[in-house]
């Protein structure tokens, strides 16, 4: 073997260990852009939260439409909602419920903040029971009628008069706090 054609290989190993690590480094930050372009795009805080409530409504769309042997769906569509909602959690808990407390609002965003704890329950109980025993459909169904509840209550009664009662300014500001906390987890 020569030196030219040593050399080249490790020429080649070395563009390729470079390539690697720039995918590598990079790709996460461009996942992170896509998860949160949605909220990006809704422009405003409440619509951000809502386009995502719909995104995981229709994720529970399809949780519950599977039948008992559909074990592997069931766990990669509960894996999908456990990571939506988690996202979804850390933006309100960090930006949203904070603000709401700060606001005269401590009652709200400590129910909302028990709530969350539910969720993360569930979760947990889900990946417990097995996605093939009876019980795994009724608990999920259970699971998100809970849901549903919180979902409501933020936006049709907390959210929209929170929102309506701040100035402007200050929903823009809650807006760039909740995309970049979304940023964060994405």
């Amino acid at each position: 073997m020569t030196q030219a054609s040593t050399s080249n290989g490790f020429g080649r190993i070395a563009t390729g260990a470079a390539i690697g690590l720039v995918a590598g480094l990079a790709i996460p930050h461009a996942r992170k852009a896509v998860m949160q372009t949605p909220s990006l795009a809704a422009g405003d805080w409440v619509e951000a939260l809502k386009m995502e409530h719909r995104m995981v409504e229709k994720l529970f769309d399809k949780l519950l439409a599977t039948g008992e042997g559909e074990t592997i769906t069931r766990e990669m569509l509960l894996s999908k909602i456990a990571y939506a909602l988690n996202k979804h959690a850390i933006e309100e808990e960090n930006v949203i419920y904070p603000a709401l407390a700060e606001g005269g609002h401590a009652d709200q965003s400590r129910h909302l903040t028990q709530d969350h704890a539910q969720v993360k329950t569930f979760i947990y109980d889900l990946r417990r029971i097995s996605s093939r025993s009876p019980q795994w459909l009724p608990k999920a169904q259970e699971f998100w009628a809970a849901l549903q509840h919180h979902i409501r209550e933020e936006e049709d009664q907390i959210f929209p008069a929170f929102h309506d009662a701040m100035a402007s300014d200050e929903n823009t500001r809650l807006t760039k706090m909740l995309n970049w906390e979304g940023f964060k987890v994405a």
